[in-house]
């Protein structure tokens, strides 16, 4: 069955971030409060964009801190989770377990879908997922199949503009060009083994531009709906200080 299309999405000036995301970073298990309070995963901007969650099929393309499949699941959704990693998907499930939401789960390179069928879920939702992959082109071809006619694709990324600093206090001082798409990583954990697809992705960050994720998007088909920056303000986990820069970039797109 097809999706119903998403609402219509306004313009705004500025919004917070979710309050997980400015924690302090000493608080302790904020995911045992998700169920009952959504709006400690999802913004403002985003529980715009996936409502309704209620009744709808979703799929969380990365576990992340799994916050954000809870908080769907809390909200009415059926949410199955991909990701690459057994472990991720391990302890999401031992988490949700606790919490008292249901979830699915498929072991899976976020590039490389083929085991969900075409126009299986009226929504998509993928947070900070993009850092690891080598082909944005390809994640977002595969999230416009997995997705019915009318369906909707979220993403949020912690801004590329706040990627590109040395980690030191005081002033910023850029570390990247902003059209550095790969960057290799300070320790060299691969996701996989040497000569497998994917293996790659744990030697190198990516950092897509914001004109990256639109290129890509509309390549795949997706109609984009709407593009947000949200949240200015200086994290206590980042060492530069960053304030004044935008924290998230945050985008809905349907497949039409």
């Amino acid at each position: 069955m097809a999706a119903e299309p998403g609402p219509a999405i306004a313009h705004r000036e500025w919004v917070p971030v979710a309050p997980t995301w400015e924690r302090d970073p000493d608080a302790k298990e904020p995911w045992r409060q998700v169920a009952g309070m959504p709006a400690l995963a999802l913004n403002l901007v985003e529980q715009e964009f996936v409502a309704p969650a209620a009744g709808r099929a979703a799929c969380v393309l990365g576990v992340g801190d799994g916050m954000a499949a809870m908080a769907l699941a809390a909200l009415g959704a059926s949410v199955t989770v991909a990701d690459p990693s057994s472990s991720l998907l391990d302890m999401l499930m031992v988490r949700t377990r606790i919490v008292g939401v249901e979830l699915s789960f498929v072991q899976a390179d976020l590039w490389n879908l083929t085991t969900m069928r075409e126009r299986s879920f009226e929504l998509a939702y993928a947070a900070q997922a993009a850092c690891r992959l080598a082909d944005l082109n390809r994640f977002y071809v595969e999230a416009h199949r997995i997705l019915a006619l009318g369906g909707r694709l979220v993403v949020n990324e912690y801004h590329p503009v706040r990627r590109l600093w040395k980690q030191q206090p005081g002033h910023p001082q850029a570390r990247y060009s902003y059209f550095d798409r790969r960057r290799r990583r300070e320790d060299d954990t691969l996701l996989s083994s040497p000569g497998t697809p994917g293996a790659e992705l744990g030697r190198y960050d990516f950092s897509w531009t914001v004109s990256d994720h639109f290129r890509a998007l509309t390549a795949a088909g997706f109609r984009v709906t709407a593009l947000e920056e949200v949240g200015d303000v200086r994290q206590k986990w980042e060492i530069p200080n960053l304030q004044g820069l935008p924290e998230q970039l945050v985008l809905a797109a349907d497949r039409e």
